[in-house]
C-alpha cells in the first residue's frame, strides 16, 4: 500500500496549533474539532439547526433506524475532509515544493477544507432535497443566486459567519482562511488552480468526502451495511495531485483500482435499494405534495426570497421539526387535503399508491444500444418525458378493463449514477460527460500517468429504473403479471430494446460447443 509522505514542511503540524474536543462517532469511532476556530462555527445557528433536519427525509418510514441528522453527517465530512486535506497537502509539498501552494499557508488550506466539509450542507431546509425540488426549483421568483441549497448555503455563510471567520483567521494566524473557504463552497471554480485540489476533496470529483460519508453513514443507520462498506482510506492514501502544466489532476495509484470499482458498485447499490426503495419513493411523492401545498398556504418560498434581502432567519426556521409540527396539527385537526396527506405520513404510514409489477432496469453494461438510450433519457428531459408518457399509456391500456384509470397509475423513472451529477452531466461547451479516471504509479518522488480510464467504456454501473405504481384501493395481485408484461412490452416498443440479440448470441454460442469437460472445482 502506498502511504502518505513524511516531510519537514508538513501540514501534520496543523493539529498541534489547537486544542481538540473529541466526539464519539459510529462510523469513524471518534471525530474531533478544535476549540479555537471550529467550535464557534459548530455552535452557530447554521450548524445547530442541522440537528433538526434528517439526512434521509422519509427513509425512516421504511428503515426505522434512519433517524440520523445532517449535523452528524456534517461533522463526519469535516473529519474526513481534514484527513484528506492534510494528506494531499503533504504530497503536494513533497512533490513540488511549498511554492506549489501558490502563497496559501498549508495550515489555512487544511482548516478551510475542514470548514468546507462542516458547512457544505448548511443551505438545506426542511426535508432536504424534497424542499429544494418542490419550492426552490419550481418557483420562478427564486433568483439564480438562490436556486439550489449550495448557493443558499454560501449566502448564509456570507451573511452570518463571514465576519466571525475573518476575526478567527486573524486571531489564530490563518491567512486567507475565509477567502479559501468561500472559494471552495462557491459554484464557480476557484481562480487559484491549487484550490481546485481542495475543492475536489469535498465535491465535484469521483469520490468526494461528502459522498463517502453519506454512503457509509446512511448504510449504517438504515441497516444496509452490505451496500455501504467502502475502503475509503485506501482510496485516499493512493490518490495523488499531479501537476500538469498550470493545472492539476487527481491520479489514483493502480493498486487501488479494485477499491474504486467496489465504491462505484456500493454507491449504485445504495441508490437502487435504499434511497430509491419503492416504498420510500411512494412516501416521497406524498411528501412532495404536502410541501407544494404548504408552500401555497404558508408562503414557504417567501422565506427563501428573504435571504436576498439580508434577513435569513425565517429560512433558518425551516427544519424538519418545524414542518412536522405543522403536519401533525393538520393530521390531527384538519379535514382538508393537506390533513389527509399528513395523516398518510404521520399516522397511517400507508401511501395512497403502491408499486405493481416488476421493475424494468435499463443497464448501461448491456451494450451500446442500451447505453445510448440510457444517456438520452438522463440528458434530455424532453426525451425522458416522452418515454415516460409512452410507458404510462401502455400500462394504463393494459389495466383499464380491470377498472383502473389514468389517475390511478404513476410511472417512476429513476437515474442511478455512481458519480456525481456535477461530474456526469456536461456543462458549458462540453458535448459529452468527461468521465475519466486517471490511473498511475508512484515511485519515489515521481508519479507516472499510466492510462485514462473511460468509465463508460469500463462498465460504469449506470442504470435507469422504471417502476409502475397503482392507487392502493385499485390494487389486486392479479394485476402484477399484467403490469409486468405491459412494462416490458412498452420498453421494447418505445426504446427498441429486446432480448432477441441476447437470446440469439446464446443460441449461437451453444451451437458451436461440441462437448464440455466437467471438472470438480473447489471455490
Amino acid at each position: 500500500m502506498v502511504t502518505s509522505l513524511s516531510i519537514t514542511h508538513s501540514s501534520k503540524h496543523f493539529p498541534l496549533m489547537f486544542t481538540w474536543k473529541i466526539v464519539s462517532d459510529p462510523i469513524y469511532n471518534y471525530v474531533t474539532f478544535n476549540k479555537e476556530v471550529e467550535e464557534p462555527i459548530v455552535n452557530s445557528i447554521l450548524l445547530q439547526r442541522l440537528r433538526y433536519i434528517l439526512q434521509l427525509q422519509t427513509a425512516h418510514l421504511v428503515y426505522p433506524g434512519a433517524m440520523h441528522s445532517r449535523f452528524q453527517h456534517s461533522l463526519g465530512v469535516m473529519h474526513l475532509s481534514g484527513v484528506v486535506a492534510q494528506d494531499y497537502t503533504d504530497k503536494i509539498i513533497a512533490l513540488y515544493g511549498e511554492e506549489a501552494l501558490e502563497g496559501f499557508p498549508a495550515r489555512s488550506l487544511v482548516e478551510a477544507a475542514r470548514l468546507a466539509g462542516l458547512l457544505h450542507d448548511v443551505g438545506h431546509a426542511a426535508f432536504g432535497h424534497a424542499f429544494e425540488e418542490m419550492v426552490v426549483w419550481k418557483n420562478k421568483k427564486i433568483p439564480p443566486e438562490l436556486n439550489n441549497h449550495e448557493k443558499i448555503g454560501v449566502k448564509l455563510v456570507e451573511q452570518l459567519l463571514e465576519d466571525e471567520l475573518l476575526k478567527l483567521e486573524k486571531n489564530h494566524d490563518l491567512p486567507h482562511l475565509t477567502e479559501i473557504l468561500l472559494e471552495l463552497l462557491r459554484e464557480n471554480e476557484p481562480s487559484a488552480k491549487i484550490l481546485n485540489v481542495y475543492r475536489w476533496i469535498i465535491k465535484d470529483s469521483l469520490y468526494p468526502t461528502d459522498i463517502i460519508d453519506f454512503l457509509r453513514r446512511d448504510s449504517y443507520y438504515t441497516g444496509a451495511s452490505e451496500y455501504g462498506y467502502i475502503h475509503h482510506e485506501r482510496l485516499y492514501l493512493n490518490t495523488y495531485p499531479l501537476r500538469m502544466k498550470d493545472n492539476y489532476i487527481l491520479v489514483l495509484d493502480r493498486t487501488a483500482w479494485g477499491e474504486f470499482r467496489e465504491y462505484m458498485v456500493a454507491k449504485a447499490g445504495m441508490y437502487e435499494h435504499v434511497y430509491y426503495h419503492s416504498v420510500n419513493r411512494a412516501f416521497d411523492r406524498v411528501l412532495n405534495e404536502i410541501i407544494s401545498r404548504m408552500d401555497s398556504k404558508y408562503n414557504l418560498s417567501d422565506r427563501v426570497l428573504m435571504i436576498s434581502t439580508g434577513n435569513p432567519y425565517p429560512y433558518l426556521e425551516l427544519t424538519d421539526v418545524f414542518m412536522y409540527k405543522l403536519m401533525m396539527e393538520h393530521a390531527l385537526y384538519a379535514n382538508d387535503e393537506i390533513g389527509r396527506l399528513c395523516r398518510t405520513i404521520m399516522i397511517d404510514r400507508k401511501p395512497p399508491i403502491r408499486r405493481v409489477g416488476r421493475e424494468y432496469i435499463l443497464y448501461a453494461s448491456k451494450g451500446l444500444t442500451h447505453l445510448k438510450e440510457l444517456l438520452k433519457i438522463m440528458f434530455s428531459q424532453q426525451y425522458r418525458e416522452r418515454v415516460q408518457k409512452s410507458i404510462y399509456e401502455e400500462v394504463v391500456s393494459a389495466v383499464r378493463e380491470r377498472g383502473v384509470d389514468y389517475e390511478d397509475i404513476w410511472i417512476d423513472v429513476l437515474d442511478i449514477s455512481p458519480v456525481s451529477k456535477s461530474v456526469l452531466i456536461p456543462s458549458g461547451s462540453s458535448k459529452k460527460p468527461n468521465l475519466k479516471l486517471f490511473l498511475g504509479k508512484k515511485s519515489g518522488r515521481e508519479i507516472t500517468l499510466d492510462r485514462k480510464v473511460d468509465l463508460l467504456e469500463e462498465g460504469l454501473p449506470l442504470m435507469i429504473i422504471f417502476r409502475a405504481y397503482i392507487a392502493r384501493d385499485k390494487y389486486s395481485v392479479e394485476l402484477e403479471p399484467v403490469v409486468s408484461k405491459a412494462l416490458e412490452s412498452s420498453m421494447e416498443s418505445v426504446l427498441g430494446l429486446t432480448r432477441r440479440e441476447y437470446d440469439e448470441a446464446l443460441k449461437n454460442l451453444f451451437q458451436h460447443i461440441d462437448s464440455v469437460e466437467h471438472k470438480s472445482m473447489t471455490m
